[in-house]
């Protein structure tokens, strides 16, 4: 993506949890979070190759040394 929404030059995405029942009825947790990246948004060809700058999943970003380095657990 180009030109992607960012918060303070981070990528993110918005979690909530959802419950849709049988019937049609939705249940909305109040509490989502969002995930973030520990590196600025960059699309330099050095920087596509690198996970902390494109991808939010925790597993990824707790690999690399400015992990937390922003907010806990990004």
């Amino acid at each position: 993506m180009e030109d992607p929404m960012l918060i303070n030059k981070r990528k993110f995405d918005i979690r909530v949890w959802v419950l849709i029942t049988m019937d049609c009825r939705v249940f909305l947790f109040k509490e989502g979070y969002l995930r973030m990246t520990s590196s600025n948004y960059d699309l330099t060809p050095e920087s596509i190759l690198r996970p902390e700058v494109h991808l939010t999943n925790n597993a990824v970003q707790s690999k690399f040394e400015d992990y937390g380095k922003f907010e806990n657990g990004n």
